[in-house]
């Protein structure tokens, strides 16, 4: 299946505003909010599912913490196969965006 576009992974094509909010505009058209460092970089490098400890690592969490935020619904998951369970790149990304706007204003 070489060469076939529809596996293609999107590629962040440049940054978007809209209603003073940026987003990383995609090959696809799909937009994600700018929310980990403000950079292109930063939200293209994380893949599109992530396994557990790789999620935790991004969100600096220990795996106790993290199991009890998708088992609590926090952080939504998805399960592969009988024992695979994968965070999406735009759980994190909206897990992220819920802690700023709880986070007191300074």
């Amino acid at each position: 299946m070489e060469g076939d576009s529809s596996l293609t992974t999107p590629r962040c094509v440049g940054v978007v505003e809209d209603g003073g909010r940026f987003y990383n505009a995609y090959s696809d058209g799909t937009q994600i909010p700018v929310v980990l460092g403000g950079s292109i970089d930063t939200v293209v490098d994380l893949p599109l599912l992530m396994t557990v400890d790789q999620a935790r690592k991004q969100l600096s969490l220990g795996r106790t913490q993290m199991f009890a935020l998708i088992k609590s619904g926090e952080l939504e998951s998805v399960v592969l196969g009988v024992r695979g369970r994968r965070v999406p790149r735009q759980a994190v990304l909206d897990f992220v965006t819920r802690l700023r706007n709880q986070a007191p204003e300074a």
